[in-house]
This record gives structure tokens, sequence and C-alpha cells, in this order.
């Protein structure tokens, strides 16, 4: 595992076991110190890690008491860039963001959505990797006017 990004192979892999049923829904996470030890990072790592679950809706935290899986749906299931990419997708097929329209900043996404700025640069990212949308430096992301409906 790479020292640069290791929180998100850690939350992958901590994504895949709440997926999977290993950590079933209800049930505590292990501790801290124990997963910190399982994959060799740092606390600060690991609860960067922990974060992105808890920002993609698969675990919710109780103060003093721990962190505990949540019920699995499909939906859940999907990261959170993933289900903000596929809003803004409809809302760009639907028409209601037109050909040429600027896309909400990164800044109005993290507000809209309630996801942390890398959640709402990857949603934009995959939509830019489809061809929907085209960045313009300095100014934004608008919607592609060559986009086949």
């Amino acid at each position: 595992m790479t020292a640069w990004g290791a929180y998100r192979e850690i939350a992958s892999a901590l994504r895949e076991r709440v997926v999977d049923g290993t950590y079933r829904a209800g049930t505590p996470l292990p501790g801290e110190h124990e997963l910190s030890r399982e994959f060799g990072v740092a606390r600060n790592t690991l609860r960067r890690a922990l974060d992105v679950l808890q920002d993609e809706g698969l675990i919710v935290v109780v103060t003093g008491v721990g962190r505990f899986v949540r019920p699995v749906s499909s939906q859940r299931a999907r990261p959170m860039y993933e289900r903000v990419a596929a809003d803004l997708r409809a809302q760009i097929e639907s028409g209601a963001l037109p050909d040429g329209t600027a896309l909400p900043s990164e800044a109005r996404i993290c507000e809209r959505y309630g996801v942390a700025r890398y959640t709402a640069r990857r949603a934009l990212a995959e939509l830019e990797a489809a061809g929907l949308v085209e960045c313009v430096r300095g100014k934004g992301r608008y919607v592609r006017r060559d986009v086949p409906r």
C-alpha cells in the first residue's frame, strides 16, 4: 500500500467488507487502534478512510461509543461521488442543465450534497470523463454543447 492515497485503499477495503457482509448492519466496526495496526498506518490515515465511509453513508458515528455499519441498500453501496455524478448527469440529460450552462462549483456541490471537496471533484471528474462537461480553466465546468441526447 502506498503512503500517498493509502486512505483510499483502506476505504475501498472497508467498503468491500461492509458490502459483502463481513461487517454486518448494526454492528460496530473494529476500533481505530486495531484497524490502524491491521493496515499498518497512522490513526489519522485510518480516520480519513473512515470519514470517506461516513460521507458515503455506509457507517454512522455514535460519539463516545464507536462507528457502526448502517444497513446497505443498493443505492448506499455506490460511492457518494457516483451518486452525485448520477444526479448531475440526470439534470444534464433532462435539460435542467442545458448545453453551455455552468455546473455548480465544487463548494456549491459540497453544500448541496453534504460531501467533502474531494468527493465533489471526483463526481465532476466522472462527468468530464463521460464527455458530458468540459473544464474551462479559471472559469469552471460547463455542460458540453455537443452532447447527444
